[in-house]
């Protein structure tokens, strides 16, 4: 992920806010200033800004939501690769960025979703732990490179094509929140950051709202108001992850 300037960082948080005010009132501007935003739809770090638009929270829970946030945004730098050599970054982040935006798209299923997501965390671990070697196997690399043709292979061949994903039953923002959820209790749990208690609240409701979202979609159409109330579940997730995580 590239990184930005300071004053790039201030605009983009400042459009952020614009944006929320202008969908609060209703203005016709935010579909614009959202397309300008969000450039970057397969990455984490959009999607963390996408949640923050919901719902506003005392300060306290505001800065310990904000450092989470950053945290996870260095945690998805690792996952990228970074650290690694630049060859070995590349694959990861190129296989990183396949799963997500696939999810996202609903071009696979979560449980695949979440199995590929799982391999990527045990060969860049395995990597990390490579390059800490001071007698290393010399064509490690070249396997775990392999590994990741291999995975990516296979995500694209057992993919959907886009164009067959009807637009009746995408649903973008719930499945780019449940990304972003799944790596954060992933990276949570991992480093102690996120009590168990804590983490198993959260899943309770992120099942809820995937079994409902499996039983609304399983005819190949969502109803405007089956969309509505897969909404009033996906809020009420980002309610119950917000008080748990800000407590």
């Amino acid at each position: 992920m590239e990184k930005n300037h300071p004053t790039t960082l201030m605009i983009r948080n400042t459009i952020c806010l614009v944006f929320a005010v202008s969908l609060l009132a209703g203005t016709s501007r935010a579909t614009s200033l959202h397309d300008v935003a969000y450039t970057n739809s397969n990455t984490l770090n959009d999607l963390v800004r996408r949640v923050e638009s919901i719902s506003i929270f005392r300060d306290e829970q505001v800065a310990r939501l904000s450092a989470i946030q950053e945290a996870l945004v260095l945690y998805e730098r690792e996952m990228r690769g970074e650290g690694l050599p630049p060859t070995l970054a590349a694959a990861f982040s190129a296989h990183y960025s396949g799963i997500v935006q696939a999810l996202v798209e609903e071009r696979i299923s979560e449980e695949y979703g979440r199995d590929l997501l799982s391999v990527h965390r045990q060969l860049l671990y395995r990597s990390q732990e490579w390059t800490h070697k001071r007698f290393r196997d010399e064509s490690f690399d070249e396997e775990v490179l392999e590994n990741l043709e291999y995975f990516n292979t296979e995500l694209n061949e057992r993919a959907l094509a886009l164009y067959d994903v009807p637009d009746s039953i995408r649903t973008p923002v719930i499945n780019g929140y449940q990304v972003w959820l799944g790596e954060l209790l992933a990276w949570g749990c991992e480093c102690g950051h996120v009590k168990p208690y804590d983490a198993a609240v959260i899943r309770k409701y992120a099942s809820d709202l995937e079994r409902f979202e499996c039983y609304y979609k399983r005819d190949g159409y969502l109803h405007p108001h089956e969309r509505e109330q897969l909404h009033k579940r996906f809020i009420k997730l980002t309610q119950k992850t917000n008080e748990r995580l800000g407590d």
